[in-house]
């Protein structure tokens, strides 16, 4: 496992360095101590992701550092573990039973797996959770053990009750707690009640209560607008057990309704039904002491607006600009405030989804803060260039990762001066983030130097499979230029390059996955032609590896979600599928499941 800055990108590097830590954590976590049966997979890989995951974030240097390694995780949790909680794949972290055993090493069990270990240290605390590792590995050492064994020595060596807690390791779902809040000017009382419950998932129609841990605290708002001095009024953190299908929770002596921050740092994997008034979000925008609420209220008013289609007001972009030209902001930081909620995340928050129109809602959003914001992105880029050698440290990644949003944000003003930049940073960069972000942008913003610079990084990397696969993979997820377009011809296009080989699983994931999985924008364009295509493929790719193929087969799984005039071509895409009579069970699983889902709940 190598990298280097020619070739990797800082991604690369920071992945790179996470799968060896993984490995190398599995010493004790997978080996040492290991699994009796294949049920109890999450608890070697749920903990050893949770390891890693802390490992990653100690790496960072600084708590800002952390913060943003703890909204990466949850990002890729919401993208792609939320969606199979709620689909036909649904299972528990610790299966009862599986169909295709290829099929069994999901995110769910992984990075959800490694959310029920977070809870844990949540609960007891980190001294806690230590002396129950301590405990787990002195019983253990050298033993087969099941998850009920964590479990128990968790509880034994904190003196806790953690039957309950179990319900995390056999219901599956992403449990939901409503969040009603109640203020008495008059006796300056303010209570706080919680409800949660679990859709029905395949197999498991009645959920039994969870036990939620939730860091919480009350921060005081003046006319529902806060300072800094004030909001440390009521700042305190404290951690809220739900344990009751509904519970309530009573503040005295409070002399002004306050603003209430909930699953702070994302204490529990759940999805959280808060009303929150504009003005409210605004105030956590800019004074939340916790850095992933703070991240999180940014994530809710821009999804509020992307959903209700509608531009950024004068009062958000003010707040955007006020968070992005504030010097004691992480660039890192910075650069995750101003990443929008990714197309597949929204999906989620409507009953039937158009996804043309999110797209091009989400579209129209980032091009107002583009520009909006353009000067203040101007200064963002130049303040952010430098001579320096080179070097995969966390505070230069987090310096990278911002200049080259400010590129990319730069090029959506469709300033063709910018173009030129863009041109300029392709050719002169001493490493392959910087090179990789600005044809990146060139390419989404459909440049006229585009093609000439794809075909030079293709010259350059040709001898250099990871390196074709991101140039596959940057085409297949470009965006569609305008309504009504799709990349798919550009996709079929690739596929007969001659270094497309269907028999390469790298260059299929580069090519295919990408297209079908990881560009919505593009793959829901002509949804009938796509449809077909993803068919067509998933039946081809079978022959010859069924479990990319059964990857591929996932890209429909939540057809249901959808507006009914693309179900129609998705289910009929289906049914070609499951019409193969020599189907994998791999895809055979998948496409049965995704025929069986029930319409969604309106």
């Amino acid at each position: 496992v190598l990298a280097d800055a020619q070739t990797a990108t800082d991604t690369d590097f920071a992945n790179v360095e996470s799968v060896v830590a993984h490995e190398y954590f599995h010493n004790w976590t997978g080996n040492r101590v290991t699994c009796r049966d294949w049920f109890q997979l999450s608890l070697k890989e749920g903990l050893t992701v949770f390891r890693d995951q802390e490992f990653s974030a100690d790496q960072m240097g600084t708590e800002s550092g952390r913060a943003v390694k703890r909204i990466d995780d949850v990002r890729l949790l919401r993208q792609m573990q939320f969606p199979e909680d709620a689909g036909p794949m649904a299972h528990p972290i610790r299966p009862d039973e599986y169909q295709e055993i290829n099929n069994f090493y999901t995110v769910t069990v992984y990075e959800k797996g490694a959310e029920v270990v977070r809870m844990y240290q949540t609960l007891l605390g980190v001294d806690g959770f230590r002396r129950g590792m301590d405990l787990y590995f002195k019983r253990h050492d050298g033993m087969a053990v099941t998850c009920d064994e964590f479990i128990a020595a968790m509880a034994d060596a904190n003196g806790r009750d953690l039957s309950q807690f179990k319900n995390w390791y056999s219901q599956s779902g992403t449990p939901r707690v409503q969040v009603k809040e109640q203020f008495d000017s008059r006796k300056h009382e303010y209570r706080l009640t919680l409800k949660q419950s679990c859709p029905p998932t395949p197999g498991q129609v009645i959920k039994k209560p969870f036990h939620i841990p939730l860091k919480a605290s009350l921060l005081f708002s003046g006319n529902a607008a806060l300072t800094s001095k004030e909001a440390n009024y009521f700042g305190q953190e404290v951690l809220l057990e739900l344990t009751q299908p509904e519970q309530t929770w009573v503040v005295k002596h409070i002399p002004a309704k306050p603003v209430l921050s909930i699953n702070r740092d994302f204490s529990a994997p759940i999805v959280l039904e808060h009303p929150q008034s504009e003005a409210e979000l605004l105030a956590l925008m800019a004074y939340e002491t916790d850095s992933f609420n703070r991240w999180e209220a940014v994530q809710k008013l821009a999804q509020q607006f992307i959903l209700s289609d509608r531009k950024p007001n004068q009062q958000l972009l003010e707040a955007y600009r006020r968070l992005l030209v504030d010097p004691p902001l992480d660039p890192a930081y910075k650069q995750l405030l101003f990443t929008l909620p990714a197309e597949t995340y929204l999906y989620e928050q409507v009953q039937s989804v158009d996804p043309q129109k999110l797209h091009w809602a989400r579209r129209g959003f980032k091009s107002t803060l583009a520009n909006a914001l353009k000067s203040d992105w101007e200064r963002i880029y130049r303040s952010l260039q430098t001579s320096a050698k080179y070097s995969p440290d966390a505070k230069s990644m987090g310096r990278r990762a911002l200049k080259n949003d400010a590129l990319m944000m730069l090029l959506e003003t469709k300033d063709t001066q910018w173009y030129e930049v863009a041109e300029d940073q392709y050719e002169l960069a001493n490493n392959m983030t910087d090179r990789f972000a600005a044809l990146q942008a060139l390419v989404a913003v459909g440049a006229p130097h585009a093609k000439n610079a794809l075909a030079d990084f293709y010259q350059r990397f040709s001898e250099d499979p990871l390196v074709v696969d991101k140039w596959f993979a940057l085409q297949a997820t470009q965006p569609p230029q305008t309504q009504g377009h799709t990349v798919l011809g550009h996709v079929q296009e690739l596929m007969r390059h001659p270094a497309f080989q269907m028999n390469n699983p790298n260059r299929v994931r580069s090519l295919l996955h990408a297209f079908c999985l990881s560009n919505p924008g593009g793959f829901h364009a002509a949804e009938g032609v796509t449809y077909a295509f993803w068919a067509q493929q998933v039946i081809a790719l079978d022959e010859i590896n069924p479990q990319v193929a059964a990857r591929l087969a996932r890209g429909l799984d939540r057809w249901r979600q959808f507006a009914p005039r693309y179900q129609k071509s998705m289910k009929a895409a289906l049914e070609k599928v499951a019409a193969v009579n020599r189907l994998s069970p791999d895809v055979r699983e998948v496409v049965s499941k995704a025929l069986l889902a029930k319409p969604a709940p309106r």
